[in-house]
């Protein structure tokens, strides 16, 4: 039998006591072990004295033991409460804690806005009982909301981006153990169309077209400008970077003796790069002999690659950046698209697969975490009806 009050070695009076009060003693574990009694304490009366003195202690630190077992049982059985029961908009807040932390702030506005729009809509309820009657709910919600183009109805393109946010958001509760079955939300039918991406030629005209704007520029700002919207053409077009890393690019990140271009996070202008696989950009030979020439030319106080010339960002928004060369694309008399998208990442990328550069090798150059994702920028339509008009007999 468990002898609950003994001496040690020292001449203590020491109580044994078990890990949890309910099941008791396990026995291939050893109790709890609390000093009862001192030796000198022990030393200063009888024996039975001491022993009767251990066992009223012994009592009260049992009860003590389980009652802070059972605040502790409390305390775990008010969580799996709360956590079976916690509703969407609370479970949504610890969800956009961790998007703050692991994303840039650009991204938890955009997915804050859309439980914004779901609780709003569709409404607060335990998260638990999320199905799709809800997801039902959302789609037709947005479907009549306005908010769009002069003020029309969201296109469904920005309805998908509404549902795949509550996707992502229903995926980490699921992976916090809050829901127990993943969810495979319904969504819009994306409108099928071909990519309007710019042909070489166009960008050859867009291009002769920013150098001269940087020889008739006046000093100063003006030539700031044309010069930094040079830059930024030239980035885009040779490395396919996104606005975001070209925009926060400083300049020690090119790594001219490598050939290479080191894209990370940019702390001090809260900025976080989109979730690089491959975040070295290797330098061609082409775009190397353009970068030497453009950094030997730089005042020594400049530290972005789009620098104002005193060492500050160009612009601090990728916005106005984009606006830029959207007016300079305009000035052209070039189609209206998006000017770092559709204009040039897409359009290089298009142009590389369509002449036969390996998937492999745009995807990693491109950064797209899915193959599928490059392949969308081929435009097999387009080629085939090519490859067919080009067949047809001359009448």
């Amino acid at each position: 039998m468990r002898q609950l009050i003994s001496f040690d070695k020292q001449g203590n009076l020491i109580g044994e006591f078990p890990h949890d009060p309910l099941a008791g003693f396990q026995a291939s574990r050893r109790g709890l072990r609390r000093r009862l009694m001192n030796a000198d304490e022990v030393a200063s009366m009888t024996p039975e004295r001491a022993l009767q003195i251990a066992q009223q202690r012994y009592d009260v630190k049992e009860k003590e033991i389980r009652e802070a077992a059972f605040i502790v049982d409390e305390k775990q059985r008010q969580r799996e409460y709360r956590k079976k029961n916690i509703s969407l908009s609370d479970a949504a807040k610890s969800w956009l804690e961790h998007v703050k932390v692991t994303n840039s702030p650009r991204t938890l506005k955009y997915y804050s806005h859309s439980i914004a729009l779901y609780v709003k809509h569709v409404g607060d309820h335990r998260l638990r009982d999320f199905s799709r009657d809800h997801n039902i709910a959302f789609i037709e919600q947005l479907q009549n909301l306005s908010g769009g183009k002069a003020g029309g109805l969201l296109s469904v393109n920005t309805q998908h981006m509404h549902l795949r946010h509550l996707n992502n958001f229903l995926r980490w509760a699921y992976d916090n153990e809050l829901i127990d079955k993943r969810h495979n939300l319904k969504k819009p039918k994306l409108p099928q169309k071909d990519m309007e991406v710019f042909s070489v030629d166009q960008l050859r005209i867009l291009k002769n077209h920013l150098l001269k704007k940087i020889e008739s520029a006046e000093p100063g700002r003006p030539t700031v400008n044309a010069v930094n919207l040079y830059r930024a053409f030239m980035l885009a077009t040779n490395s396919l970077m996104r606005i975001g890393p070209i925009a926060h690019l400083p300049l020690d990140a090119i790594d001219m003796q490598g050939m290479f271009i080191r894209i990370r996070d940019v702390p001090e202008r809260d900025w976080k790069n989109k979730g690089s696989k491959w975040p070295n950009k290797p330098i061609s030979q082409r775009f190397y002999e353009y970068l030497e020439s453009d950094l030997a030319n730089r005042n020594p106080a400049e530290f972005w690659f789009l620098d104002d010339g005193t060492g500050k960002p160009w612009y601090a928004h990728t916005d106005n950046i984009s606006r830029a060369m959207s007016e300079a694309i305009a000035e052209c008399g070039l189609p209206k698209v998006k000017p770092f998208h559709w204009a040039m990442r897409a359009a290089m990328i298009t142009w590389l697969l369509n002449n036969g550069e390996s998937p492999q090798k745009v995807q990693q150059l491109a950064d797209h975490a899915d193959i599928q994702t490059t392949m969308k920028y081929y435009n097999t339509r387009e080629a085939s009806q090519r490859d067919a008009v080009e067949r047809l007999p001359e009448i």
